[in-house]
This record gives C-alpha cells, sequence and structure tokens, in this order.
C-alpha cells in the first residue's frame, strides 16, 4: 500500500532541520555521563567511610598487633554475701513451742527440805533439783534389808534341815510325812527370800525419789514450790498443785504454731522454706520450714494450723512467746546463719541455651577475659554463681553482649 503525497509532506514539515540543532549534543551528553559517575563514585566513597568509621581504628590496632580498645563499662569486685531472699508468699503470726516440754513432779510424799533451781536455769538430763525428807523412807529401806537378811538366814536353815530329812528317808529312819514337811518349809524360805528382795527393792527406789532429778535436759521455765512446803504424790494436780516441782522445756527443738485461714492454707505446703522473726528481738531471724499441716481445720476461726520447725534456735528465742512467719516461694530465708555465696548480677551474665551455664567477662591485667561458669538459683535480678568465680576478681557490670575476649579496658 503507498503512502499519499499530502501525509509524506505533513510527516516531513515534523523533523528538525540540520540547521537549527546545537552543535555541540555529543560533547556534552559525554560531560554529563562522567560527572554522573564521578558523583556516584564520591558518595560510594563517603558511604563506606561512614559504615567503617567506627571499625576503622579497631582494624588498624588489630594491624598493628594491638588488641582494640573496649567500651567503657562499670567494673564489678566479686564477693561472697548472703543469698538473697526470695519472694513472701504469706505472713502470719504464731506461738514458739517445744516439742519436749515436762512437768517435773515429786514420786514420793513429804515436806521440801532443798532446792537446787531457779526459773530460767538451764539443767542437763538427771541434775538433782529438790530434796524431800527421806527419814521415814530411809528407815523403811533399812527395815526391809534387815528382813532379807533373815530370810537368807533361815533359807541356810532350811537347806541343812531338808537335806538331814532327805538322808533318813534313804535310811527309812523317818517317816514320809516329815520328808514333805521339810521340802515344804525349805520352799517357803526360798518365797519368802524373793518377797523380802521385792520389797528391799520398793524402799530402795523410794528412798532414791526423794530426790528430785530432771527427766530431760533444757531451761526452767517455772518453779512451784519453796522449801518447806509438803508436797504429795497421791493428790496428783488437784488440791495439791504443789506437787508440780517445774516445767522444763528442751530448747532444741523448737517450733511456731501458725493459725492460716483456710482461703490461704492452699499456699502453703510441707517443707516450705520460712523466715522467722520473734516479737521479743525484732533484730533477729531465723530459718525455718513447714514440717506439718494439720490435716482438720478449726472451724469456729475458720483457721488451719501449720506447724514451723525452727533451724538453728538460740537462746534469745522464748518458748510460749510469739513469732512472724514469712512463707516464702524457695529454700533461700535469709536471716542468721544464712548460707553465703558468689551472688553476681544477671545483666554480667551471657546466657546459654540451657539457662545452666553462662559467659563472664573478667579483667586481667587490663583487658577482658571470656569466662564460663556454672549457675545455680536465680530468685531475682542476681545469679548464683556456683563455679568459675572467686572472690576478689573484677567482671564487668554490664554490656557483655559488646565485648570480646583480648579487648583492652578502656579506662
Amino acid at each position: 500500500m503507498s503512502v499519499q503525497p499530502d501525509v509524506r509532506a505533513q510527516l516531513r514539515s515534523l523533523s528538525i532541520s540540520t540547521d537549527r540543532r546545537p552543535a555541540t549534543t555529543g560533547r556534552a551528553r559525554r560531560w554529563l555521563v562522567a560527572l554522573a559517575i564521578l558523583v556516584f563514585f564520591v558518595g560510594g566513597l563517603w558511604l563506606g567511610f561512614l559504615a567503617a568509621r567506627t571499625e576503622l581504628p579497631g582494624k588498624i590496632s588489630v594491624l598493628a598487633g594491638v588488641a582494640p580498645v573496649a567500651p567503657q563499662v562499670e567494673l564489678l569486685t566479686v564477693t561472697t554475701k548472703p543469698q538473697p531472699q526470695s519472694a513472701p508468699v504469706l505472713t502470719a503470726t504464731g506461738k514458739i513451742v517445744s516439742d519436749h516440754r515436762v512437768q517435773v513432779a515429786t514420786k514420793v510424799s513429804g515436806q521440801v527440805v532443798a532446792l537446787f533451781f531457779e526459773q530460767g536455769d538451764r539443767v542437763e538430763k538427771g541434775k538433782l533439783l529438790a530434796r524431800i525428807e527421806d527419814v521415814l523412807y530411809r528407815a523403811r529401806r533399812d527395815e526391809a534389808a534387815a528382813r532379807l537378811e533373815r530370810s537368807k538366814a533361815n533359807l541356810e536353815f532350811q537347806k541343812v534341815n531338808y537335806e538331814r530329812v532327805a538322808s533318813l528317808m534313804e535310811g527309812q529312819s523317818a517317816p514320809p510325812i516329815e520328808y514333805a514337811d521339810a521340802e515344804r518349809w525349805l520352799q517357803d524360805a526360798k518365797a519368802q527370800l524373793a518377797a523380802d528382795k521385792a520389797s528391799l527393792d520398793f524402799t530402795q527406789k523410794s528412798l532414791d525419789d526423794t530426790e528430785v532429778t530432771a527427766p530431760i535436759a533444757g531451761v526452767i521455765l517455772g518453779r512451784n514450790v519453796e522449801v518447806g512446803d509438803f508436797v504429795s504424790a497421791e493428790g496428783g494436780r488437784g488440791a495439791n498443785a504443789n506437787a508440780q516441782f517445774a516445767t522444763i522445756a528442751d530448747m532444741t527443738q523448737l517450733r511456731v504454731e501458725v493459725d492460716i485461714s483456710e482461703l490461704d492454707i492452699s499456699r502453703v505446703h510441707a517443707g516450705m522454706p520460712c523466715a522467722i522473726i520473734p516479737d521479743a528481738y525484732k533484730d533477729r531471724k531465723y530459718r525455718g520450714q513447714v514440717m506439718w499441716l494439720d490435716p482438720g481445720a478449726n472451724y469456729s476461726k475458720a483457721t488451719v494450723q501449720a506447724k514451723v520447725r525452727i533451724e538453728d534456735p538460740d537462746d534469745f528465742l522464748r518458748v510460749e512467746g510469739s513469732a512472724q512467719v514469712t512463707f516464702l516461694l524457695q529454700a533461700s530465708a535469709a536471716g542468721a546463719g544464712t548460707p553465703t555465696g558468689i551472688w553476681i548480677p544477671a545483666a554480667a551474665c551471657l546466657f546459654d541455651d540451657s539457662g545452666q551455664t553462662a559467659t563472664v567477662f573478667v579483667a586481667v591485667e587490663g583487658r577482658w577475659k571470656r569466662t564460663p561458669v556454672k549457675l545455680g538459683r536465680r530468685p531475682g535480678a542476681e545469679v548464683e554463681i556456683l563455679s568459675g568465680l572467686t572472690a576478689g576478681q573484677s567482671i564487668a557490670a554490664s554490656g557483655a553482649d559488646k565485648l570480646t575476649d583480648g579487648q583492652q579496658i578502656a579506662r
């Protein structure tokens, strides 16, 4: 298909004649391209300089054989200290009680002639506490001893008589009734001797009981008699209340009995650690643990009793006194006698996936040394170190993720 002449003329009219075009179009284009390349090259150099500005000193130091300087971090000296207190779960007040509390009473009746103890004294088992008049008891003992000697003599006579009759019986010189009578008297003498021995033991025991001794080791909580008082073993604690000499409590086994609301008892369990503060000495603290929970409840009070064992009790504790018990989440009840160890901030550690080990940076001769450590408990913002660190070392308190092994410590 051919193009019409008028169309061709219109197309030619749209073109620019050569005499109207710029003479330097090719040269300008080359300059523009060169300028663009230069701009991109300079910009790339500048961006590279900005990106490598922080790494350049370290690279130069490495090339020069000098360890790079680490960012400035706080130094922490490792020390041993008591383990931190865990979070309290519940606080309640209870009564301090001794596991062994004994009422010392007389076993015989009589007048008290001597006392050898005072309230508050610490006594050992078997210590003489008091003496009761023993004149009658000693006389009865002596009488029983005399009867025993008479029974021994009678027994010896009956043995000889029995042997005599037995020999006559063999020679048919004595009738059978005489032999039987001799045998009866011999057996009667043996029985009397046994009875007199028992009587002597009884009277001797009564005489020994005139000396009242401590049945257990402990502290005298109270004294109920004075010299000259008459005490009665048969009267009990009714009309003759002074039969009770004293009360002794074993101070080596103490516990706190606490009444806990039924609504809170689910938060307490056997073996749970506790911190105990006696009301008599607010500045003292003791470790303990729940030893027993009452299987029953007090309906009128809506409470359940818990017994808390006091570990390492001392003379500052008072039986029947009050104490505040704080139930804790884990076995780290702080207080007197709390075990010490190495505890550092958790921010100083780089923890691994297991959570049982970590890495800390130790200052050694002006440089950071990467040191693995074994971890213990983590009750809060601090971590217990089981191994890897010793007291007196200096570590990075934080920013461990910014440090590398061998870096120079910034001053």
